[in-house]
């Protein structure tokens, strides 16, 4: 698909899947936050889990909407739960 438009990384706005990877990607979002503020961590005591405090704020704010594997195995880690305990939405 070359038509020119800009590919970001995630699904794209056509694509049949977009509206509910959108509502999984909030929920993530949410979890994230929710188990955050349950451990009492901050956002820059983040940084201590090998993600820069832009990393983190991106993927809590939703800038970033397909945060990678590896930056969702050290927010789990952070947060004291297993990879898929983060992920069961």
């Amino acid at each position: 698909m070359n038509d020119g438009a800009k590919h970001k990384r995630g699904i794209d706005e056509g694509s049949d899947f977009f509206e509910e990877f959108n509502a999984f990607s909030a929920r993530l979002r949410q979890k994230i936050l929710s188990l955050r503020k349950e451990k009492k961590l901050t956002q820059e005591q983040m940084e201590a889990f090998e993600l820069t405090l832009r990393q983190f704020q991106r993927i809590e704010s939703g800038e970033t909407t397909n945060p990678t594997l590896a930056n969702l195995f050290k927010i789990a880690k952070a947060l004291g739960v297993s990879p898929s305990q983060l992920l069961d939405i």
